[in-house]
């Protein structure tokens, strides 16, 4: 969209307003300014009055012109075919500069002196308007012989980035109607000047039908024969406008400048009917609109405009259901035209200056008011600023909206006709926010509060991920089963079934007769299968629901290791050692974090042996085994190791972040020389319990047999949020060793 400055003055007063700060304007109110340039014919460049004109002695294609320049007549020699006695036109007078660093000077053309040049629009500076010389008129002001051509035609020019949403500024009135509200300056109030005929319009143009469903249209004739001039030609060239004809530039000058969507038609019987929900309006079937727009006009020297308006989101469903054909009237159509008929008519009438017939043909469709009531409190949510309600009603009003009650917090306001993209309170809250100046918003972080929407189904699908994923990094498998199983296998091996009131009636199989109690004997079975095939190291897990004797439901998850380690044994010549039980321990802590072992008392598959509980956070959350020699005969599956762990007793504590200490660490070792029959899990409780800040860790890193006492190694590490000394470190370790004095434990 482009604009000028002084077409904007022809809507709203911008005295001693700076185009900078116009500009400055429409940035801070979203209109987004994307380009400037000013015109600026050179100094020295005169309105002339060609005097007299004739043909140039010495050449055919030369005149020899006598020019009034105000204060003198000058002599000058012109190549112009349009140049003719009687006109007003740009004078180059001796010292002016014109574009391209021309300079004119005194010079003698075919032996006759030419004094000055008389110019075209396109050596002043200005766009190509026609071929020869510029000739000047009274439409862009009252000219005077001698004053400087600048006063008329300086202008400067404004291209604006219009949303798509925004049809309403898609004129030059609609960009002086956002400054007014930017600038909080009144619109100039529009009065046109216009000649009426006393013949009426219903002589000359009827409407045979009215079937009109979905647009307005508003009709006038006026009379005479129609001819541009220089303020028309020149700006459409400066806003980049082309036209057909003089009737045309017209046309599209109006629309430009109003909004108002505009048709050009000869008199004469008019038809206007829906047909397949778009409105045709034609004229002896040379013109119709409706969503096309075609001009086919001839020079009759009566002629009818027609303003019409339809609804953008109406027309736009119709173009797309029905493959119509678009243009630029279509364009406008879409987003938004100027709905106040009258003013666009008015506004050409007055600019064409030709008699008009009294009386116009009104065909406007009523629109339906769109209200809207606003929250003072939701407002100031949205924009994240209490913005007090006089001002909210202030700016509302000068954007064109009514206010029609305001009661508490709440404003019952009606949307401006013009305004067709407003549609919520949202929509409302962006235009006080514009309008206030974002600039004047304190800046402040984004902040906002979630509802935690989590539940416990979420959290134990989250936690199950979180262990598989740390198993299958820990080199596990993943097996899925049935939650079925062999009801006779399960109480061979000692394993609780369901009581036979609440057992399957109907299994899938005679192998899945039963819900299962246990992950362990269908994981065992993967592994009988997977040695058969010949893996050499088989880790798996296997998670899912099991059962009591009562059919009440628990989650578990359980693992099986078997055959060959993960790493190589250099001692071994590179070979890998088999799994044991410190393996699949030191896996499950990998998993679960920190867990301490205690003794089993029973598990049916397990080794009487090697079988331990699974201690975490004081709670007892599974078994960690080796399997039983005869279970293992029986799968075929010798040093076979398992763990099964109850997820249901499992702590989920959601993870929190914890602020990094800067400053080192500190290993000091102590050996202790303890009784064979202490238990390390009674030397813990001991340093546990003394509750040093400072101690961030310990555990055994070596045990040796002294015959009747063990030697027993532990590794502490401390840390705090300063750098410990020497004597801080000292006073911790006596405190420890005093405490395991008291217990018997001697330092070696």
């Amino acid at each position: 969209m482009i604009v000028t400055r002084k077409w904007l003055e022809e809507f709203i007063d911008l005295d001693g307003i700076s185009t900078q700060e116009i500009i400055d304007t429409l940035n801070r109110i979203g209109q987004e300014v994307e380009g400037y340039k000013k015109i600026e014919i050179p100094q020295n460049v005169v309105v002339g009055e060609v005097v007299e004109c004739h043909k140039h002695p010495n050449a055919d294609k030369l005149n020899v012109c006598r020019v009034n320049v105000g204060d003198e007549e000058l002599q000058i020699v012109c190549g112009a075919k349009n140049v003719a006695a009687g006109q007003l036109v740009p004078v180059a007078k001796m010292g002016a500069v014109l574009p391209g660093d021309f300079k004119i000077k005194k010079a003698k053309l075919r032996g006759v002196e030419s004094v000055g040049m008389i110019c075209s629009a396109k050596e002043i500076g200005l766009p190509d308007l026609n071929d020869g010389i510029l000739v000047l008129d009274n439409s862009l002001g009252e000219l005077k012989i001698g004053e400087y051509v600048g006063k008329y035609l300086n202008d400067e020019i404004i291209e604006l980035g219009i949303t798509a949403n925004r049809g309403d500024c898609f004129s030059v009135y609609g960009i002086a109607r956002e400054l007014s509200a930017g600038l909080d300056k009144e619109l100039k109030k529009f009065e046109a000047e216009i000649e009426e005929l006393q013949e009426g319009i219903g002589r000359i143009v009827s409407v045979i039908k009215n079937e009109a469903k979905h647009s307005s249209h508003l009709i006038r004739a006026f009379e005479g024969e129609i001819k541009s001039n220089l303020k028309i030609d020149y700006r459409l060239a400066l806003v980049e406008i082309e036209a057909k004809n003089d009737f045309d530039k017209y046309i599209k000058y109006s629309m430009h400048a109003t909004g108002v969507l505009l048709i050009g038609a000869n008199v004469g019987e008019c038809e206007l009917e829906c047909k397949d929900g778009v409105d045709i309006f034609k004229c002896y079937g040379k013109y119709y609109v409706g969503i096309r727009n075609e001009i086919n006009i001839e020079h009759t020297g009566k002629y009818i405009i027609n303003a019409n308006y339809i609804d953008p989101k109406y027309v736009s469903e119709i173009v797309f259901l029905k493959n119509l054909k678009t243009d630029e009237y279509f364009f406008r159509a879409s987003r938004g035209s100027e709905p106040d008929l009258k003013f666009g008519i008015e506004y050409f009438l007055n600019e064409i200056k030709l008699p008009v017939f009294s009386g116009d043909i009104d065909l406007r469709v009523d629109c339906k008011d769109k209200i809207i009531n606003v929250n003072s409190n939701e407002i100031n949510d949205i924009i994240g600023f209490e913005i007090d309600e006089k001002i909210v009603v202030e700016i509302l009003k000068k954007l064109g909206f009514v206010i029609e009650s305001i009661s508490d917090e709440n404003i019952r306001v009606k949307v401006p006709e013009f305004r067709s993209d407003i549609e919520n309170i949202q929509d409302i809250a962006e235009e006080i926010l514009r309008i206030y100046g974002i600039d004047n918003i304190p800046s402040k972080p984004l902040q906002f509060t979630e509802a935690d929407r989590t539940n416990d189904v979420i959290e134990n699908i989250e936690f199950l991920n979180e262990i598989k994923l740390r198993a299958v990094a820990n080199g596990f498998y993943e097996a899925i089963h049935f939650i079925f199983d062999d009801k006779e296998r399960l109480e061979k091996y000692g394993f609780e079934t369901l009581d036979e009131h609440l057992d399957l009636i109907n299994p899938i199989a005679k192998e899945l007769n039963t819900l299962r109690s246990t992950l362990l004997l269908q994981l065992l079975e993967d592994v009988q299968r997977n040695k058969a095939n010949g893996y050499k190291r088989i880790y798996l897990f296997s998670s899912g629901s099991v059962y009591n004797k009562k059919r009440e439901e628990f989650q578990k998850i359980a693992f099986v290791i078997h055959g060959q380690a993960d790493y190589e044994n250099p001692k071994n010549h590179g070979k890998p050692e088999k799994v044991d039980f410190k393996f699949l321990v030191d896996k499950i802590s990998q998993i679960f974090g920190d867990i301490t072992l205690e003794e089993n008392d029973f598990h049916p598959i397990a080794h009487p042996y090697q079988s331990a509980k699974i201690i975490k956070d004081g709670k007892k959350i599974g078994v960690l085994a080796k399997l039983h020699p005869k279970v293992a005969k029986d799968f075929d599956i010798d040093d076979t190791y398992f763990a099964e762990i109850e997820l249901d007793v499992v702590s989920k504590i959601k993870k929190l972040a914890e602020d990094i200490i800067r400053f080192p660490k500190v290993t000091r070792d102590l050996s202790l020389v303890v009784d064979k029959n202490m238990p390390y899990k009674a030397i813990f409780e001991i340093i546990d319990s003394l509750g040093i800040e400072e101690l961030k860790d310990f555990y055994p890193i070596d045990i040796y047999d002294l015959g009747d006492k063990n030697s027993l190694t532990i590794r502490f590490i401390l840390q705090a949020d300063k750098t410990l000394q020497e004597n801080e470190i000292n006073d911790i370790m006596e405190k420890i060793l005093n405490a395991l004095k008291e217990k018997g434990i001697e330092l070696r």
